[in-house]
């Protein structure tokens, strides 16, 4: 069964899976849909948790005997694997396949991982869990969603945002869900049951967004100009070199070549999305995107990565490159006006 976070709840309500895959690209989602499983556990009885942590010269064979062991204290247990790059190799391939076809008795088991590839996520262990019991991967939180999330969020803790409110908030915290946490606890605390304006808001929170590459090449595809301009700013002024957003930028404009190209022969968005192996939640920028460009300026725009990339690594030419560099995403978000360098140091 796959899960998202938001869905975790209603699923636990309903009944208690024997295993469970946590994993994703927002840590704050993934330890909340890790407390809301243990959470719902203890309530079935469930009081005693063994963590075993993954590395390199890991004994798989300890899984088998922290499912098989017998407790003093406890006839219910959770076993809880932690494996961040979400590679068992083969003996814990074969480890987790055992365990999905006959799931130990009295015991839940959890394996929990960060950002997962599409293959780790097609992986025979990761389906074999899957099947045996239930994955909640937790997908980053798109720039059009970010504002209704945090809206959720902060009517749940008792506050009533106004619309500017909520727009001041998604930018200060925008990329950052384990900052927005923490800011809507903040305002909670402050400005207990009440309606939230812009003066709340500027008296609580930071400027906390994070605007890194993902960031940045999402806004790119989206036609979000402007939101190009301030990302590529913020980029520059926390020190990212040319050279390290290079590489997140070629791949995505390769990706958008494959799925422009596959939109040109079949006229089907989301097949076009598909056959480029674009994760679901993440094809909402490339819909946007393909309506608006075509082949041959993609191509244009990756031969222009291989100029900024000479410009950044040559004696003096670190400047021109952020212009380049600047000139050449704003173009990819359908608007190239020719900003000076300034442009990119003030957003």
């Amino acid at each position: 069964m796959k899960l998202n976070p938001t869905q975790l709840g209603a699923a636990l309500a309903r009944s208690l899976a024997p295993v469970y895959v946590v994993a994703g690209d927002e840590p704050l989602l993934i330890q909340e849909s890790l407390d809301a499983i243990r959470a719902a556990a203890r309530k079935r009885g469930f009081h005693e948790r063994e963590v075993l942590d993954v590395d390199k010269s890991f004994d798989w064979s300890r899984v088998a005997q922290a499912c098989d062991s017998l407790s003093l204290f406890a006839l219910q247990r959770i076993v809880e694997l932690r494996m961040p790059n979400g590679a068992p190799g083969t003996e814990g391939n074969a480890v987790l396949q055992k365990l999905a076809e006959r799931p130990p008795q009295d015991v839940l088991f959890i394996v929990v991982c960060g950002a997962l590839e599409t293959k780790q996520r097609n992986s025979a262990w990761f389906a074999a869990l899957e099947t045996a019991g239930a994955s909640v991967y937790a997908w980053p939180i798109a720039s059009a969603e970010v504002a209704p999330w945090l809206d959720g969020r902060l009517r749940a803790a008792g506050l009533k945002p106004d619309a500017e409110a909520l727009q001041l908030l998604a930018e200060r915290t925008e990329g950052n869900t384990l900052a927005a946490a923490q800011d809507i606890a903040k305002l909670a605390l402050l400005f207990p049951n009440a309606a939230i304006g812009v003066e709340q808001v500027r008296e609580a929170v930071a400027d906390s967004a994070r605007f890194d590459a993902f960031d940045l090449t999402e806004r790119m595809l989206g036609g979000d100009a402007a939101g190009v301009v301030r990302s590529l700013g913020h980029l520059r002024q926390e020190g990212v070199e040319v050279l390290e957003l290079l590489g997140a930028l070629s791949y995505c404009l390769r990706q958008w070549a494959n799925v422009q190209a596959a939109f040109a022969a079949s006229g089907d968005v989301q097949r076009a999305c598909e056959a480029a192996y674009v994760p679901r939640p993440r094809q909402a920028p490339y819909q946007k995107a393909l309506r608006r460009t075509r082949l041959p300026q993609i191509y244009g725009w990756m031969r222009r990565t291989a100029v900024i990339d000479q410009l950044a690594k040559s004696t003096g030419g670190k400047e021109q490159a952020w212009e380049e560099l600047l000139t050449l995403v704003m173009a990819a978000a359908g608007s190239a006006p020719k900003l000076p360098q300034a442009a990119v140091q003030r957003a």
